[in-house]
């Protein structure tokens, strides 16, 4: 009998280990969902952009939340060319794992995301295509994009590339080189607003590096947002001075949310973008 009362106890001290080790795996198996944190970063988050007037090129957004993420976003072109204005329009939905984000997009573009441990974009393809982007202090620092065209059963790739410089927590400079490998250097003036809904400055996702593809920037996924408004931006083309602009901006705001962002475009025209909450 004592040799079963023994038996018996080792084999609950067994059991136990067992039982929490399981009850372990079922936690492991069932981690939550990432949560990136969203440029608003609790204010008011952007739900529709929409451009007016002598547009430049963009892109028109609406987005969708639930349980503080971004899960989807209907996206329209814009461009100065009303040949091309409207001409293309996609929806991207973006779905979470606990360490991962996945892109589908209605156009057809096959997107793989690899994330850093800050939650960030490293690396993105889109069918070929590469991005690399670069963060420091949690804000968009760089980025490389080298792009993949066949043709006649050659193929050509075409790179660019930018740096991207702050002041306390303001964007200050981004020094860009596009496909043609000519430099642009693009200058900002931030105002007194400050940037509570995490709008991205106006007229420069080809220099951010994110033009098509903002809803990700908004879905908290390429850093943190510049601390204030835009107040003024300057494109310098050294090696085309004729060509340098400068964009003057004006915003409008109820309840401390931006609604609205008037400007005058390079060539002259009227322009405003309207923001959605």
């Amino acid at each position: 009998m004592q040799n079963l009362h023994t038996l018996k106890h080792r084999l609950g001290m067994l059991i136990v280990p067992l039982s929490l080790f399981g009850l372990t795996a079922c936690s492991d198996d069932e981690q939550p969902a990432m949560r990136p944190m969203l440029p608003a970063d609790g204010a008011s988050t952007v739900r529709s952009i929409t451009h007016l007037g002598d547009v430049l090129t963009g892109y028109d957004w609406n987005f969708t939340y639930a349980d503080g993420r971004l899960v989807s976003a209907n996206g329209m072109m814009r461009d100065p060319d009303p040949a091309l204005d409207r001409s293309f329009s996609y929806t991207s939905q973006l779905s979470y794992g606990p360490w991962n984000v996945s892109v589908y997009n209605s156009s057809g573009e096959q997107v793989d995301l690899q994330l850093s441990t800050q939650g960030y974009i490293e690396r993105m393809t889109v069918n070929r295509n590469i991005y690399v982007f670069y963060y420091r202090d949690g804000r968009l620092t760089g980025w490389e994009k080298t792009v993949f065209e066949n043709s006649f059963g050659q193929v050509q790739q075409y790179r660019s590339s930018a740096t991207i410089s702050y002041d306390n927590g303001d964007i200050s400079r981004i020094d860009y080189v596009g496909a043609d490998d000519e430099p642009v250097t693009v200058l900002f003036t931030s105002s007194a607003l400050s940037n509570r809904n995490g709008l991205l400055p106006e007229g420069v996702g080809q220099e951010m590096g994110c033009l098509g593809f903002e809803q990700l920037y908004y879905a908290g996924l390429l850093g943190r947002p510049t601390t204030h408004l835009v107040e003024r931006v300057t494109f310098n083309y050294s090696e085309h001075p004729d060509r340098d602009y400068t964009i003057d901006f004006e915003y409008s705001t109820q309840n401390g949310n931006v609604t609205l962002c008037n400007y005058h475009t390079p060539n002259g025209g009227v322009a405003s973008v309207s923001y959605g909450y």
